[in-house]
């Protein structure tokens, strides 16, 4: 009786073996899940440096206002809204997860210290210059990354990454020694009688 059990095992080893039926549906399941983990990955890397150009864009429109003095003394909430309204991947939560820090330097060849090491560890501020003055714009924008394992290769943690987008310029000789030019008020408005 032990031979008939063989013999049919053998058989119906053989029978597997030989038959293709299925291969291409085991191969395309052993394949799906890296083809798609390395095609959305390449996707997000290559939205966070589209990103990356919008911010420098933005930074670089919205900071006009403080170049020239007519911004007024811009709050850092200011121009935060500003700054987001350019962005072209603004959210909803664009205010939030972006932070800036504008210092005022001696001479472009100044040190300002390294970039802000943790997102959650500092407040945004604003320096908004005198005429002359050389600036150092600094913002900094929390992109939650959707693909795990990604956050670490692009130097970030935690499910997220810090975009960084640095500015340097001179403010234009704009009539102000004493930092901004505070918004005119309108001409007061005759009596009426």
């Amino acid at each position: 009786m032990r031979p008939k059990k063989t013999k049919a095992m053998r058989n119906l080893l053989r029978r597997f073996k030989s038959d293709r039926k299925g291969s291409t549906a085991i191969e395309f399941a052993a394949i799906i899940l890296p083809f798609l983990v390395l095609t959305l990955g390449t996707l997000e890397i290559s939205l966070i440096h589209l990103s990356r150009s919008a911010m420098s864009d933005a930074i670089e429109k919205t900071s006009r206002q403080i170049m020239t003095g007519q911004g007024g003394c811009l709050s850092p909430e200011d121009y935060i809204a500003q700054l987001c309204s350019r962005l072209s991947f603004s959210n909803g939560e664009c205010t939030d997860n972006t932070k800036v820090v504008v210092q005022e330097l001696a001479s472009f060849s100044d040190n300002p210290g390294a970039d802000e090491p943790d997102f959650d560890s500092f407040d945004s501020s604003i320096e908004n210059g005198r005429e002359n003055s050389i600036m150092l714009l600094r913002s900094y924008h929390r992109w939650n990354v959707m693909i795990p394992l990604l956050d670490q290769a692009l130097g970030g943690g935690d499910g997220e990454v810090i975009l960084v987008s640095n500015l340097a310029f001179r403010n234009e000789p704009f009539g102000a020694n004493n930092g901004c030019i505070p918004p005119a008020s309108p001409p007061p408005t005759p009596p009426t009688t």
